[in-house]
């Protein structure tokens, strides 16, 4: 009754209703929280959590691995608990901490480096003797562009402590890995069969946008994720907490949207205004153009990423970082 409950009220709200989520969305999203764990989180599907890691750390064969408790409790009263979104140790001792992250935060790169130290911590608190603990790799999987001030290409990042000059690897111990999902581009026709990296790109970003499995993608992994990733064979609580997620995501981009339409409207306004010496043309032009100026500032100063911004307003990177 109380999922029954649920999914009435989101009716009334003019959102989705779990009938509606089933037959719209045949897969989950992998970007969300919910679908992202319920996919790569579970024992059942950790042959592709494998094939996923073995694909990101270019370093490592990773044969096996077991999921570890993901909420890391300190051991100092006055540290909060820190929740992973996966964590496990594979069959060589190596500790991964993989992070799902939508929308940007202004220090997410500390965050990072925070999440990523405390696997060291806990080994060392666990009584290893002269500092020593099993290698760390924390992966962080973003919807967002994170090194939008030094833009490349490069969708994978890979970091390590080095020596400035030299370039000198202090240690390999310790590895930080960020994926850009906004800076992959392919469709499913420009996929290369053999790249498997590049495959799981196309799944995390499009795999809840297909009604069925891709020809091009019905190989090995592939064929499992897909079927691992069915929103019919979640239970029904499984099901309403997804469902609750994508409709809190629906609201959250309505008010965006709704946001930016208001700023349209009164940039209109202001460049009628103008117009009425310079010309209406060109005054619509600069309404509209300060109007996305102080609607991406707007956005900015509510924590909103650059590329959203930029998404929402047309304005470039570059116009943006100068805000």
């Amino acid at each position: 009754m109380k999922n029954n409950n649920y999914s009435l009220n989101a009716s009334n709200r003019g959102l989705l209703t779990l009938d509606e989520l089933i037959h719209e969305h045949r897969y989950v999203d992998l970007l969300s929280d919910v679908g992202f764990k319920y996919v790569f989180g579970r024992p059942a599907n950790k042959e592709i959590l494998i094939a996923f890691l073995n694909a990101v750390i270019q370093d490592k064969n990773i044969v096996d691995l077991q999921y570890l408790r993901n909420e890391h409790s300190p051991t100092n009263i006055n540290t909060k608990k820190s929740l992973f979104d996966l964590y496990c140790k594979t069959d060589d001792g190596s500790r991964i901490i993989v992070e799902m992250q939508k929308d940007g935060q202004n220090a997410y790169i500390n965050r990072a480096l925070y999440y990523g130290i405390l696997p060291i911590m806990e080994q060392v608190e666990a009584g290893n003797k002269w500092y020593t603990f099993d290698p760390v790799y924390s992966i962080n999987i973003l919807d967002f562009e994170l090194f939008y001030k030094h833009p490349t290409d490069d969708i994978l990042s890979t970091y390590r402590l080095k020596e400035l000059y030299r370039n000198d690897v202090l240690t390999e111990d310790f590895t930080m890995i960020f994926i850009e999902l906004p800076k992959f581009k392919k469709e499913l026709k420009e996929l290369d069969r053999n790249n498997i990296l590049e495959n799981f790109y196309f799944c995390l970003k499009f795999i809840n946008q297909h009604k069925d499995l891709p020809d091009s993608l019905s190989h090995g992994i592939f064929e499992k994720l897909f079927k691992a990733a069915e929103v019919a064979a979640m239970t029904p609580e499984e099901k309403i907490n997804y469902l609750k997620e994508m409709n809190t995501e629906r609201d959250r981009r309505n008010q965006l949207e709704y946001k930016l339409q208001q700023g349209i409207q009164q940039g209109i306004q202001q460049g009628i205004q103008q117009g009425l010496e310079d010309g209406l043309k060109k005054g619509l032009e600069q309404g509209r153009f300060e109007q996305k100026i102080i609607t991406a500032k707007k956005l900015k100063d509510n924590g909103i990423t650059p590329d959203i911004i930029a998404d929402c307003t047309g304005l470039s990177l570059e116009e943006i970082a100068a805000l």
